[in-house]
This record gives C-alpha cells, structure tokens and sequence, in this order.
C-alpha cells in the first residue's frame, strides 16, 4: 500500500480530510529528436519495427511524417515514415492490410509498412478519406476489420470501410456534422448498452442503429464544451467505464481555448440520456489539447494527464496530470510535471518496458519531440 499523507482541512468550521499521495511520480523530460519540418499532428505510440519496444511517430505541417525508433530513454533514431500526407493535423497507426504490420493512416492518404521499416519508406496510397483534423479507429459492425473514422470542421464526421483490397478507394458513409476536434483519442465505445459500437462527438453522440454503422441518430445529450467562437465545441474526448458501474461514461477536455476545463461525465441511466457531471478542474489556463487516461501511480485507479496547447492563456505552457486520490473519481490533485514547453496529443504507454506508464508529445509547430519518462519504478 502507498504511504500517503493526511491532512484535515476546515471549512466554515467542518472539518473535510484530503489524502494526499506521497508517492506520486515525478516524469524526467528527453528531447526524442528533431525533425526538419514544424510538427502539427498524427502522434501514436506503436511497435513499428517489432522489437518489442514503442515507437513514436509524428506528422508535419509541410508533409512528412517521421518514426523515432526507441533505443532508450535518451536515444531515438529518426526514420521517413512517408511524404506529401493529406491531412490537416489526424493521423493514426492500425494494421490497414491484415499482413501483421502497423501502417499509418493519415487523413486522405495511408502508408503500408512493407515490413523493412528501417531500410525503407513505407509506401504511399491515397483512400478517398476526408483532409481530417481527427482519425480515430474501430470495429464497428463487428466483422473483426477495422473502420476508419474522420472528422474535419468543414466537411464533417464520415466513416470509411476499408475494402479487401486496401489500395482500392475506401467506402464513404457520412454520421453528422463537424466541428474542430471532437472525437480524439478514445469516443467509440457502446453508449447506450444495446450490444454495438456508437460514437461520441464532443458535445453529442451517435446511435449506431442498426448495429453495422449504416445509420445513425444524434442524440445531443452532453453540454460541457464552450459553444460559441470560431472552434465551438472542441475538445478532447475519452470513452471508458470511469466508475466501473458496467456502464459507459466520458473524461473530456477543453481545447482551443484559453481556459480549458477538465471533467467527467457519468452516464446515469446507462443510456447516453441522463448525464451527471464530475467537476475534475475549472481553472487550468491552459488550452488542454491533450488528453491521456491511464495508471500514472500504479495504484489501481486512472489518472488524467493534459497540457497546454497553442491557445494556452497562462503565460507559461504547463502539463498536469490529476491524480485520482480516492479511487472513485471525486478527489483529485493537480500535479505539474513540465512547464515552459508546449503540448498538442500526447499519447501515453509503457514505452521503455519498465511497468510504469511514460508520455510522448510534441509542440504545436515546433519541431522537438519529446519523452516524459515516468520514474516511479526507477525508484524503487
């Protein structure tokens, strides 16, 4: 059992007990690399070359997407992934051919790992996909392939089913509307428990009728996310049983915004109609871009990392994670763990294999990866 440190606080003369965790991680930053292109998006953690170890791979602005092979903590080398990318800032990695090896989708193009990432670029092929500023990945008729969703302010939310033949331009079904962001990293999931896979869009979600993705119905029953300006409705967006209550509920962020908020939202009903929500933190000044859900203290519950983005209104850029004090998701501290430098969808995993859960992330239009290397286990 972690130490842990109590300490009472009085308000108006009732006494509350907050418990503060002793052992909370401190992360250990690591310039990862630098690439020749400004950064903007497609970040995903992945096991590119089947080594047995995570990956990092990122998009520019100009075109190019790189993977940084991890050697160590301090030691990655930069690799073409491919070039001339349709996308606005989306992109994700999945296995597009069914050979065994990751690929990268990237908005309206995707590159096949030929299974000689180190000696070569991965070929380029164009699927008919929208220029997305989010890609998320699902099976959602359940036929154990996987479906591309996209979604891009002004064209919209689409799904994409990709045919047998990959290279082949992939099938285009329209779901609604679009906004700028809504969707990254984690929102398909079965809202309503009927037994199939909908989809949450930051501030609606939609009903996968018939099961096959076929039709959908909007069902506007979440209101957290500002609603007005040139982004309305940003945010990052995480669908997962947070009070493990066999049903599912949402962790979101703000972003493009200069004071993001930070909450989740429980699905009363187990319906996706009444929501009740948990106020994590209304005061960030930061343009919470970001948004990692995972184990950061290995004690049994998840915690929350975010950080500032391009819209940030602090005069620094700082990234947090929240710490999940109580295990039922309603105490939480706010631990800084970098400051100074700029965060747009981090990503988060076991990278360098030690059983505690690291981040990557980059700038917006910068061009310096980085590893925030979790030191809990170093520690011990």
């Amino acid at each position: 059992m972690k130490n842990r440190l109590l300490i009472t606080i009085f308000f108006g003369g009732l006494a509350g007990i907050l418990t503060l965790n002793a052992q909370f991680p401190d992360f250990r930053y690591y310039e990862i690399g630098k690439t020749d292109e400004d950064l903007l998006g497609q970040s995903s953690l992945a096991d590119i070359d089947k080594d047995g170890d995570l990956d990092f791979i990122v998009g520019s602005s100009a075109g190019t997407i790189w993977w940084f092979e991890f050697q160590g903590p301090d030691q990655w080398i930069k690799h073409v992934l491919g070039e001339n990318v349709f996308t606005d800032r989306g992109g994700i990695v999945f296995d597009v051919d069914g050979d065994g090896w990751l690929d990268q989708v990237s908005g309206g193009t995707w590159y096949k790992n030929t299974g000689r990432p180190k000696e070569e670029n991965f070929i380029r092929y164009e699927n008919g996909a929208i220029y997305a500023y989010d890609n998320i990945v699902g099976d959602i008729n359940n036929d154990s392939r996987p479906e591309l969703f996209s979604l891009s302010a002004q064209e919209g939310l689409y799904m994409f089913q990709i045919p047998a033949d990959p290279t082949k331009k992939w099938k285009k079904l329209k779901i609604g509307d679009g906004i700028n962001g809504g969707i990254y990293p984690l929102s398909i999931t079965d809202m309503d428990n009927d037994r199939d896979m909908d989809i949450v869009r930051s501030n609606v979600w939609y009903e996968n009728e018939l099961g096959d993705g076929s039709k959908w119905s909007i069902h506007r029953t979440i209101s957290f996310v500002q609603s007005t300006g040139p982004y309305a409705y940003s945010s990052r967006i995480y669908a997962v049983d947070f009070d493990k209550d066999g049903d599912n509920d949402i962790i979101q962020t703000e972003c493009n915004i200069s004071n993001g908020k930070i909450a989740w939202h429980a699905n009363k009903d187990g319906k996706g109609i009444n929501w009740f929500t948990h106020k994590i933190d209304f005061d960030t000044k930061q343009d919470l871009h970001s948004l990692c859900v995972a184990d950061f203290d290995n004690d049994g519950d998840l915690d929350i990392f975010s950080g500032g983005g391009p819209m940030t209104g602090d005069l620094s850029k700082r990234c947090f994670i929240w710490e999940n004090v109580d295990g039922i998701n309603d105490q939480w501290i706010r631990h800084e763990v970098l400051t100074e430098i700029e965060c747009i969808d981090a990503v988060a995993a076991d990278v360098d294999g030690d059983g505690d859960i690291d981040i990557c992330s980059k700038p917006w239009k910068g061009n310096k990866p980085y590893f925030l290397r979790n030191m809990l286990n170093e520690k011990k």
